[in-house]
């Protein structure tokens, strides 16, 4: 559509242009053609009128000449004159030849006809006239002929007189002809002109109609849902807050439903996304059946709806929420043969004087929606203030947009902890594991155990696993270039992360950036979330190995079939759980599961490594089994990366019985 209104845009601006410049140019043309045509009939004109002037002078001249020489004594003076006649004569042919070389009308030739005719008549006369002038002949018979010659030459005289008007005419004509251009020219401007207005008008026209429908457009999208259409988040939060406000301001009661549908997921991995999208349409069509005229519905995101009832006590909002659950009994989706009744949790948060602003408003509606999709199907949760497991959801939430805010910020450090050989081994590079940490508001850091359980709550794991991954293997690249000695990191990743296979290729991608050899690089991978998705698990370690990377299983041990998968997981180490490694001295069990793991991970040809070795004595009991590394407080407490050097240069730990 933008492009659509660009293109009629650039078009009407070329039209216009273009009507412009025609209208220029016939502009111009026809004034030019105008004073042309003026310019060429008056100059035409003239020149007739001068010659029609010249053969008229002529005529008198000749007249003149003849009367000169009837009264000239002298034979000489006649003889002047004489000569002058005969040279008006040639005048008079000279001026007549222009006149006809210049074209003549109908009217034109007439009279040139009858000039010549009369000239042709005068003729003998005026030779007779000048012959018996010549000879000076009796006076009475000069007197008759001269008279014959005055006749002649007034009717000569008179149609020159009529030539002369003729010409004076066309003259007249030419110039209002000329006029008659200039006036056509200038309506034709006009029109032109009125032409090119009433288009751009149109154009304008158009184009503000276009615009204006891009723009409700553009607000219809910023504001609703492009699959249900209904209002989307950012919108339903506007009228929440107005909702608030209004509460406050007039003591009224509203209601907040959040809505989630459970199990979704289910339909778009059996039947597709395109059936996903289709059920959600149905659902929206029967939540909308639901709700009062004057309440909202909208679509917050995925499978998450929102309601907002206005004027609306908290019974009767549970009442509403009830009959969503009723209406939704009813409710099967049919896709290829397959039929789905999913099943909703609605968390109600009241908005009254006591409510706080959008964001807490909306978490304590979304809180309760969590806590009822926990508590079971088709659960409705009312947000009460005094309620533990909503301020614990609602914690975990905090956390979220805690942890968004830092990875914007940068706000994470990494820390390390070294792995000790504790058996005989010919290994002389330093092995540590990376650990994380989070820096607060205030400066203070936090254990990864407080905030990583809402980063795999709420999907930010991922993001973090790979913050994790570039800072440390951007550090081991620089610290292997300035201090040119052997150096393992070993990094942990979530379950999500190893389900992620863009994972691979943006460790791979880091490898090729740093240079770092890939095998210096160990990946911790949880027991729990490799025996929860064998299979991804065991393609993702393959595809990395297969690049020269090596893998631990962390907390190995701590699940019920461990020994049974240990097989089918191609990792290089196996890291001991520390809830066996920490009591090995005094609890007989936590020792036979530390040796029976020690010795079916090396007979399975993989080395092991105990965590959470507090003391020395656990350390040297962990040799006498034969484990082949130890991790703990015995050796060393997490240290800043920044201070590996420091911290790892003049100490020296020796395991000995």
């Amino acid at each position: 559509m933008k492009d659509n209104i660009r293109r009629f845009i650039s078009f009407g601006s070329l039209a216009i242009l273009g009507l412009m410049i025609t209208l220029v140019s016939v502009s111009l043309f026809q004034l030019q053609s105008s004073t042309d045509s003026m310019a060429r009939l008056m100059e035409v004109a003239n020149i007739k009128t001068a010659a029609a002037s010249e053969m008229r002078d002529a005529i008198h001249m000749r007249r003149n000449s003849l009367k000169n020489m009837r009264l000239a004594k002298d034979v000489f003076d006649r003889d002047e004159e004489h000569q002058r006649f005969i040279d008006f004569s040639g005048k008079y042919r000279v001026a007549r030849e222009k006149l006809a070389s210049l074209g003549m009308d109908d009217n034109e030739s007439n009279v040139l006809k009858e000039l010549a005719q009369l000239r042709r008549t005068i003729q003998p006369v005026n030779d007779k006239a000048t012959q018996l002038l010549m000879s000076e002949a009796p006076a009475r018979e000069v007197e008759s002929v001269m008279g014959q010659v005055d006749g002649y030459q007034e009717q000569l005289l008179g149609q020159l007189d009529r030539l002369v008007t003729l010409e004076q005419e066309k003259v007249r004509d030419a110039l209002s002809t000329s006029r008659d251009h200039h006036l056509s020219t200038r309506w034709l401007v006009l029109v032109l002109a009125g032409i090119t207005l009433v288009f751009c008008m149109l154009a304008a026209r158009m184009v503000i109609l276009r615009v204006s429908e891009k723009n409700r457009q553009l607000s219809y999208q910023a504001s609703h849902d492009g699959l249900t259409g209904l209002i989307n988040r950012r919108e339903f939060e506007v009228r929440v807050e107005r909702a608030i406000r209004h509460a406050q301001t007039h003591s009224v009661t509203h209601a907040l439903l959040y809505i989630d549908i459970d199990q979704f997921r289910l339909v778009n991995d059996t039947c597709g996304h395109s059936a996903g999208d289709e059920m959600l349409q149905q659902l929206s069509q029967l939540f909308l059946s639901a709700v009062r005229n004057r309440d909202t519905l909208g679509r917050l995101g995925g499978d998450e709806f929102g309601m907002l009832l206005e004027n609306c006590p908290l019974d009767k909002a549970v009442e509403i929420a009830k009959n969503l659950l009723t209406s939704l009994k009813a409710f099967c989706f049919n896709r290829g043969g397959n039929a789905f009744t999913p099943d909703i949790s609605i968390g109600v948060a009241p908005i009254d004087l006591s409510s706080g602003d959008i964001a807490s408003t909306m978490s304590a509606a979304d809180a309760a929606c969590r806590v009822a999709k926990e508590s079971g199907r088709n659960q409705i949760q009312i947000a009460h203030p005094g309620d533990r497991r909503l301020q614990q959801r609602h914690g975990q939430m905090q956390w979220a947009s805690r942890l968004t805010r830092a990875l914007e910020e940068d706000r994470f450090t990494l820390y390390f902890q070294p792995i000790v050989p504790c058996a005989n081994t010919s290994r002389h590079d330093k092995h540590i594991e990376i650990l994380l940490r989070m820096i607060d508001d205030d400066g203070s850091i936090i254990a990864p155990g407080v905030f990583l359980p809402a980063a795999e709550k709420y999907k930010l794991i991922t993001n973090i696993d790979r913050w994790v991954i570039r800072n440390a293997l951007t550090w081991l690249a620089m610290e292997s270039a300035y201090n040119h000695w052997p150096i393992m990191i070993s990094i942990n990743l979530s379950g999500q992360s190893i389900g992620d296979m863009s994972m691979l290729n943006y460790i791979i991608d880091l490898i090729d950036e740093t240079g770092i050899s890939p095998e210096r690089v160990c990946f911790e991978i949880p027991e729990a979330a490799a025996v929860s998705n064998l299979t991804a698990a065991t393609s993702f370690i393959l595809t990395l190995r297969g690049c020269g990377f090596r893998f631990s299983l962390d907390d190995f041990g701590s699940g019920l079939s461990s020994f049974a998968y240990l097989k089918k997981l191609p990792v290089d180490y196996l890291k001991i759980d520390g809830t066996f490694v920490r009591d090995i001295m005094f609890d007989p069990v936590d020792r036979a599961m530390v040796k029976s793991i020690n010795e079916l991970g090396h007979l399975l040809g993989k080395e092991t490594i105990a965590e959470f070795v507090e003391t020395m004595d656990v350390a040297i009991e962990l040799k006498k089994i034969g484990v082949d590394y130890a991790q703990g407080h015995a050796f060393y407490h997490p240290q800043s990366l920044d201070d590996f050097s420091q911290v790892m240069g003049p100490r020296l730990f020796v395991v000995s019985s």
